[in-house]
């Protein structure tokens, strides 16, 4: 708990002993809590806490004394009252704001578990032709692929196409590249025993993005 907590719960406390109790009975509490203070001041590690409860047993008693009332009622208690609305709205925000915090980790894991990382291999001309669009528009290789996946249709016939995307370029002086990992290309050996390793399907260099 928090000061703020710790103080409140303090004050809970010492309203619930002084329920139905006369001035008498309140003031022998004050006297026992007090001593129960000094105590505690002995220790360092004590907090306040019980100087807390000696400031609301002081409160209590001053309360039913000019007001004459034959015994605490903590319903009546306007202060006590004020002080529990207060509480509760403060315990409702915290209540709304665990809510809303859980209701965005449940869609962070829906928005995680609906990704898909894909690393793709182009071989020649499409590699060249993704490379020279996505640096016509200044973004990453990447970013294009992905908006033309969220386009990506199927027609009745099981054919899959991709309607006429419009992509924005990007904001001029903004690394477009950063995300984009190290192109690589990868030429099959020309010389030795590895020279056959690529097989007759081998369909020239490809880049990896």
């Amino acid at each position: 708990m928090d000061e703020v907590e710790r103080l409140a719960a303090a004050q809970r406390r010492v309203q619930r002993q002084a329920q139905g109790r006369t001035a008498e009975q309140i003031g022998g509490g004050l006297v026992a809590a007090r001593a129960m203070a000094r105590q505690a001041g002995r220790d360092e590690e004590v907090g306040p806490d019980a100087v807390w409860e000696v400031e609301e047993w002081e409160r209590i008693a001053t309360l039913v004394c000019s007001g004459s009332w034959p015994v605490y009622d903590v319903a009546l208690d306007e202060q006590a009252q004020a002080w529990l609305a207060e509480w509760e709205q403060r315990m409702q925000a915290r209540r709304r704001t665990r809510q809303r915090q859980a209701e965005q980790q449940v869609r962070e894991r829906v928005q995680l578990a609906d990704r898909v990382q894909v690393r793709a291999v182009l071989p020649g001309e499409a590699g060249r032709r993704l490379r020279a669009l996505a640096e016509g528009l200044g973004w990453s290789a990447e970013r294009v692929l992905a908006v033309l996946a969220e386009h990506v249709q199927v027609d009745a016939d099981g054919l899959v196409h991709v309607p006429p995307v419009a992509i924005t370029p990007a904001p001029p002086g903004l690394e477009a590249y950063r995300e984009r990992l190290p192109a690589v290309y990868r030429e099959p050996p020309r010389y030795g025993r590895e020279a056959n390793a690529y097989g007759e399907d081998y369909l020239g260099p490809a880049l990896d993005w």
